[in-house]
């Protein structure tokens, strides 16, 4: 019984997580998987086009395609075995068998670009403007190729899992990380011209190199939740006792925006001292305003603090007899670790209610929210939404 038990652990470790992936996989996700694949192949193709040099992690590749016999499909499992390995030591996570499915993905996607690369018009001989064209374009491919699989989580090319790797490791953002990743393969790419005597094409980096350094994270940012909003943010919807779909549908709808700080992996919760209830940052969104603008002023109002906001992760529509709140929670970070006190603007009925600010683990706040009582069925009922919410995050 013991062995059997054993044996069973080992297969779990080794084909659990492989067994849920095929288990949740559906055509819409390998379609969109597909879609990702080719958007991202494509993207390489139309720089390899240009006269503008290459990514670092293409320039990486091609300075070993240009001085050997292997070609993008061979060198990019190569290079994704290595990236995996660093990224699992990073996260100091064990490998198990979708260790190497990224190693297939970036196989796929160098079939794609050694078979476009053959049919791609080539700008590099004509005016600048095509190439930057190019450029631009590829990099939104990049941008939406990357969400649409992060969207469905499905596995990403070895050289995205790296750094998502770092950014998990490190608080940051995907784009963020796509940041820190391209610097290190602008050096990785250097060393290998230094190697292969690549100087005279200055290592195949170039415009291309400092403009993904640059802006591929802000683009990897900029077109996720646009497109997480075409595609479908996760949605909770809470109705009041004896209420339907029927009842609420020509409720007043107001939009609100909160905002999950976490700084030190902690995140922060404004505690309503007069009746004695928890609530995550946020509030209504004035006319005009967008729903990142909302989150970053109401946490400033409320708090004191600037904050980069990032990912639209849920929405929580609360239907109520007469209006419905279509909460949207985003994930900030702070801009400085420091309150500006002079920016805190609360409504009277927050100062009347007292607030204080409480850092706390996630963990410690779910159990908090889920467990804390309180006299006020208001806050009872606030509590409990942002309890839904935080289990659907963390």
């Amino acid at each position: 019984m013991k062995k059997e038990n054993k044996i069973n652990k080992i297969f779990l470790v080794v084909f659990g997580e492989f067994s849920e992936f095929v288990k949740s996989m559906t055509w819409k996700k390998l379609l969109l998987s597909i879609l990702g694949m080719v958007l991202l192949g494509t993207s390489v193709a139309l720089i390899y086009s240009t006269n503008m040099g290459m990514s670092a992690w293409d320039a990486v590749s091609v300075n070993i395609i240009e001085n050997t016999v292997l070609e993008f499909r061979h060198v990019n499992p190569i290079i994704a075995l290595s990236l995996m390995t660093l990224a699992h030591l990073i996260l100091w996570k064990k490998p198990n068998i979708m260790f190497f499915f990224p190693l297939l993905v970036s196989f796929l996607i160098g079939a794609v670009i050694d078979v476009e690369v053959l049919f791609m018009p080539v700008v590099a001989n004509l005016n600048i403007g095509f190439n930057i064209l190019y450029l631009v374009i590829a990099s939104f491919l990049v941008g939406f190729g990357l969400n649409l699989m992060i969207y469905i989580d499905f596995p990403l090319p070895a050289i995205d899992q790296f750094c998502k790797a770092i950014a998990t490791r490190f608080h940051l953002t995907f784009g963020q990380g796509k940041y820190a990743g391209e610097i290190f393969a602008m050096v990785f790419a250097v060393i290998l011209g230094l190697i292969y005597s690549t100087w005279d094409h200055y290592f195949y980096l170039g415009f291309t190199t400092i403009y993904y350094i640059l802006a591929l994270g802000y683009v990897v940012d900029l077109v996720r939740n646009p497109l997480y909003r075409f595609l479908g943010i996760q949605t909770v919807d809470l109705f009041d006792d004896d209420l339907t779909e029927d009842d609420v549908k020509n409720n007043e709808v107001i939009m609100t925006s909160r905002a999950i700080l976490m700084n030190k992996g902690k995140i922060l919760l404004l505690h309503y001292l007069d009746e004695d209830f928890y609530l995550i940052p946020g509030g209504t969104r004035e006319k005009g305003e967008s729903r990142e603008r909302c989150a970053r002023r109401e946490l400033l109002e409320e708090t004191g603090y600037k904050v980069k906001v990032n990912e639209e992760r849920l929405i929580i529509r609360s239907f109520h007899p007469t209006r419905t709140f279509e909460n949207h929670y985003f994930l900030t970070k702070l801009r400085k670790d420091k309150i500006y006190t002079e920016k805190i603007q609360l409504t009277d009925e927050e100062r009347k209610a007292g607030i204080e600010m409480l850092w706390i683990e996630p963990v410690k706040a779910i159990e908090l929210l889920s467990s804390h009582e309180t006299a006020s069925g208001k806050g009872m009922y606030l509590m409990n939404r942002e309890f839904i919410a935080l289990i659907n995050l963390f």
